[in-house]
């Protein structure tokens, strides 16, 4: 690395030997990285945590490399509850699903906007509005999201039709399937559209799962212990 101070947001950590920690980072450029850093104490190893935007610098030649320098930019976003369990959800989406050290600006950006969506939402309609977007965002990004307005005839989806979604397809006519008006609303980002958060969870659903393979999301098993929602 060059020494210069980029932006990061820290997405897990956990220990590192006897004193250091483990980072998974997300950066615009250099995307997702692993990087050791230096354990702090006190109030300073307090400060690193997730969903707090950070610059810092990285040395190493290596896969793994080090944090050189790093600053706080501003405090920590004070999620509780149903926010904090869906802020790290979509940390473990991107621990999960994001490969390694490939940059995105737009993802990048993405996830700094659903960061705000989320700090505040209050409703579990804004909630699920802003999860929705994320997984929509990261779908797109990785080139897994099918075009909403298209058939797999590349016709236009009629809003009075009902589709449902088929793999290496994309969307294909269905009774049993979902509304094209409600497609439609998701693909313009209309979420007062009635249907348009349930057929957009249903979907994501499916998308994302032969993604994240048979091992299940530990956040949403946090959240399902609390109570059902929209994670």
């Amino acid at each position: 690395m060059d020494g210069r101070l980029w932006p990061a947001y820290i997405l897990h950590s956990r220990p590192y030997q006897e004193n250091k920690l483990l980072l998974q980072l997300l950066l615009p450029e250099q995307g997702r990285i692993s990087a050791v850093v230096r354990r702090r104490s006190g109030k300073q190893h307090r400060a690193l945590q997730p969903f707090q935007p950070y610059l810092l610098s990285l040395g190493g030649r290596s896969a793994l490399k080090t944090v050189l320098q790093l600053e706080e930019q501003a405090a920590a976003y004070p999620y509780r509850g149903r926010v904090l369990y869906s802020a790290l959800y979509l940390n473990e989406l991107l621990c999960r699903l994001w490969p390694a050290d490939l940059g995105s600006d737009t993802l990048f950006a993405d996830y700094q906007q659903s960061l705000v969506a989320l700090a505040q939402s209050s409703s579990d309609g804004m909630l699920e509005q802003a999860l929705r977007q994320f997984e929509f965002a990261l779908l797109a990004e990785l080139g897994q999201l099918p075009a909403l307005e298209l058939d797999a005839a590349a016709q236009p989806v009629q809003a009075e039709q009902y589709y449902q979604f088929a793999a290496e397809q994309g969307l294909v006519l269905s009774p049993q399937g979902w509304r094209g008006a409600a497609l439609l609303a998701i693909a313009a980002g209309d979420w007062q559209q009635p249907d348009a958060l349930r057929v957009a969870k249903q979907l994501s659903r499916q998308l994302l799962a032969p993604l994240l393979g048979d091992k299940p999301l530990t956040s949403r098993a946090l959240f399902q212990q609390r109570s059902s929602g929209p994670a």
